[in-house]
């Protein structure tokens, strides 16, 4: 009975969840409409004072022999030799927790990877997990492209983020890139550099557990006016690109972009397909107008249209185990940082849009500055921090990310998915390999919530004996509804039932439920994690290759959640009463049905999140053996089932009774007389108003 409820309940939680998120909000709760703006002139960058200077105007120099062979002669862009610059390494030895490689193309990050031997790749075990780079366009992580270059090297059908810059020079953890405009009146710097953790060997794997700063690349962009007139720029900045999506064929956790503000803002979350319907949207209004949408006029409108204009802490992508983030390294205060924002605006951009499953795209984000004006021979220095790594809280908790909310715990049940998560690594560092801990785990839960199991126990066996009595009841008050609820709650009352007691438990164990799942299913370290015959908990078991697909499940064979369908059946065989009429037949039919569905839900589940649930279910399957005969001993105790009354001792008639000391009434006993002290009302009040009509008829009458 408690079982039936349980699942019952479940599929009841999970389907107002899915009507409430999927129909509710979108149609009574829609997004603010973007603010109409106009479209953006032809022109690519839109500066109306370049129209107008014939000596910053491309056109206007070519209508002028004489100052377009001036042009031609001066203003050439300096080539510089294509090279690839490494920093650090992915030898856990060598101190170094990232290997970046960058590109003298645009002055980019062209490839990130992970130094911890937990992070091999999925594919290739031999090799580190590449988290950054894993994109086939040709956008790179921190390509810059300034506003005053770029109108320079236009007519070259060039740009800042196509062209070789100079490597000026690079080390083991720093390397400097320079460019400067065709006319030598601009210059940037981009300086990489990331951090090396001198730490004993023993305690390395404590420091990749722990220290953030061995995790985070550090960019400096310096940009020096090199006239003797003042200048005034606009850079844009490309956020990460290639954010690795593993298990694509079973995740339930795509590429989305992640950004918190300062000050009060709402924090957003855009995932691929929100942000396809953006453009799809602007590729219309671009056809509209009877132009060919290209991805410089879509990204245009995108930066006029759907841009974010208040000042982040972070803005990142993030995918279920690992996230890339950028955050400014600003020493002003929140509020002159929310005042002078050095972003003025962030946009998504769609990198590369997948055919086959538009969630599988990769999308990013860009960041536009607020303009920056430069006296003669004057200079400016930004600095931003990337964070590349797994999604561990003591990584993402420290300044100056302060990412919490990237750990996808939720909103309600997350202090107890953080709290399972601490138990979960308890265990592991005790030496239990991660399978073990979350058998463990599932015993220390089930353990904790085994009071409500036992009450749920008490409460089905005794509905189960007192089944008989509420068949005689249906019987005896055949359609009379009113008499048969009134003597069905007399019966429950004199017998010491809650009928609403088998539902409370479960509103305590939903929390629990959510809070482990959430746990189980965003634990880095159960990645690649290894039990009997499952390579990797922290996806599918696959035991074996089907030679054939699936529709909705795939290729791979998985059997835990066969063997976990089979288990949720088996409790259900043994601990479902038997059907007393044909409403109860259809409901346990329904539940039989219900149990394949879930099978269905959980083919794609993580390996770890099925070991959980046969553990739970074998735990439950005990748990009631053992309490069986318990349940039944309760139903035939004194204060449980209400007996008649003694006969006195003929021997001893003058000896005094102890009076029984009334039962304090509960909850439920208050809401039944209260319930029959208003049907007294109604029944009193009845007469009277048939009185009154009757009376009322009778004049009408004569």
């Amino acid at each position: 009975m408690d079982n039936r409820r349980f699942v019952t309940f479940l599929v009841f939680f999970f389907a107002f969840t899915w009507i409430y998120t999927n129909v509710v909000i979108p149609k009574f709760f829609p997004a603010p409409p973007a603010p109409v703006v106009e479209l953006p002139e032809k022109d690519g960058d839109g500066n109306k004072a370049a129209e107008n200077d014939p000596d910053a105007n491309p056109d206007a120099r070519q209508n002028d022999p004489e100052k377009a062979e001036t042009a031609d002669t001066e203003s050439l862009p300096d080539v510089h030799p294509r090279e690839t610059v490494t920093l650090g390494s992915t030898n856990a030895d060598s101190g170094y927790f990232l290997e970046v490689k960058l590109s003298s193309v645009g002055a980019a990050i062209e490839s990130v990877r992970l130094a911890d031997p937990k992070f091999r790749d999925l594919v290739n075990r031999d090799q580190q997990v590449q988290v950054l780079g894993n994109n086939l366009t040709e956008d790179r992580t921190f390509s810059l492209a300034v506003s005053e270059i770029d109108r320079q090297l236009e007519k070259h059908s060039l740009t800042s983020e196509a062209i070789d810059w100079k490597l000026e020079s690079s080390t083991a953890d720093e390397a400097v890139f320079s460019l400067e405009s065709p006319d030598h009146t601009l210059r940037v710097e981009k300086t990489f550099r990331i951090h090396r953790v001198d730490v004993p060997e023993p305690q390395r794997p404590e420091a990749f557990l722990k220290d953030s700063a061995g995790f985070t690349l550090e960019l400096d962009l310096k940009v020096s006016n090199l006239s003797d007139a003042e200048q005034n720029l606009i850079y844009e900045l490309q956020g990460p690109v290639g954010v690795i999506l593993e298990n694509a064929e079973h995740t339930r956790k795509f590429r989305d972009i992640k950004i918190e503000f300062l000050g009060d803002s709402d924090d957003v979350t855009l995932g691929a397909k929100a942000l396809d319907k953006l453009y799809q949207t602007q590729i219309a209004t671009i056809r509209n107008q009877g132009e060919a949408a290209t991805e410089s006029q879509i990204r245009e409108l995108m930066k006029q249209r759907e841009a974010w204009t208040d000042a982040f802490r972070y803005a990142g992508v993030d995918v279920q185990f690992f996230a890339a983030l950028v955050a400014p390294l600003d020493d002003r205060s929140e509020e002159q940082r929310i005042a002078g924002r050095l972003i003025d605006r962030t946009y998504p951009v769609l990198i590369q849009r997948d055919l086959l499953d538009i969630n599988h795209s990769d999308v990013s984000f860009r960041m536009a500055s607020s303009p920056v004006s430069l006296k003669a021979e004057e200079s400016v220095t930004h600095r931003f921090a990337l964070f590349v790594g797994p999604k561990r809280s003591d990584l993402l908790d420290p300044e100056p990310m302060q990412a919490d909310q990237v750990l996808d715990y939720g909103s309600w049940f997350g202090f107890i998915a953080r709290g399972m998560h601490f138990l979960l690594d308890t265990f592991y560092r005790l030496g239990m390999p991660y399978a073990l801990a979350i058998i463990c785990l599932t015993v220390l839960v089930r353990g904790c919530m085994f009071p409500l199991s036992r009450k749920q126990a008490i409460s089905a066996a005794k509905m189960k004996e007192l089944q008989p009595r509420l068949n005689e009841l249906k019987t005896k008050f055949g359609d009379d509804k009113q008499k048969l609820a009134q003597a069905q709650m007399e019966l429950w009352r004199k017998h010491d039932i809650n009928p609403l007691g088998g539902c409370f438990p479960l509103f305590f164990q939903l929390p629990i439920f959510v809070a482990l799942y959430t746990c189980l299913n965003t634990a880095v370290d159960l990645r690649l994690s290894s039990f009997l015959w499952i390579e990797n908990l922290a996806a599918p078991d696959a035991l074996f290759r089907m030679p054939w697909t699936l529709p909705m499940l795939g290729r791979d064979f998985n059997l835990l959640p066969c063997i976990t369908v089979v288990l949720f059946y088996l409790q259900q065989k043994m601990f479902m009463p038997p059907p007393a009429d044909e409403q109860q037949e259809m409901q346990q039919k329904m539940m039989n049905m219900m149990t394949l569905v879930f099978g269905f839900m959980f083919w794609h589940m993580p390996a770890g999140l099925c070991l959980y649930f046969i553990a739970s279910s074998l735990w439950g399957i005990a748990e009631r053996k053992l309490l069986g005969t318990t349940s039944a001993a309760m139903v035939t105790e004194p204060n449980v089932v209400v007996k008649d009354a003694p006969k006195p001792d003929s021997g001893r008639k003058n000896a005094p009774q102890k009076p029984a000391e009334p039962k304090k009434a509960g909850f439920f006993e208050k809401l039944m007389e209260a319930a029959e002290e208003a049907r007294r009302q109604a029944e009193k009040n009845r007469p009277r108003e048939d009185d009154r009509n009757g009376g009322k008829n009778s004049k009408k009458r004569k």
